[in-house]
């Protein structure tokens, strides 16, 4: 059994919308970043785009998810919000 559920790329930039990131300007690049400040710290987001109907590996997640600075919980309950 995974340690993820897994998520697809669209699934994982809406989480990303919905906890207040938003995508940086890329130059030519299949790595996106993504942003936001909270309580004074930023964090940043860097995701491949691999193609929209793709799971990302649990590795990937794991580093998504840390890298958001939220609890794995958080950052899956926010695939619910309405955007």
């Amino acid at each position: 059994m995974p340690k993820f559920k897994p998520l697809k790329y669209r699934e994982v930039i809406k989480i990303l919308r919905n906890l207040g990131f938003s995508p940086q300007p890329t130059k030519a690049t299949s790595h996106e970043t993504w942003t936001s400040e909270r309580e004074g710290k930023k964090y940043a987001v860097t995701i491949f785009f691999h193609g929209s109907n793709l799971e990302f590996r649990d590795k990937t997640l794991a580093s998504i998810i840390r890298q958001s600075g939220f609890s794995k919980e958080k950052f899956y309950s926010a695939l619910k919000k309405k955007n």
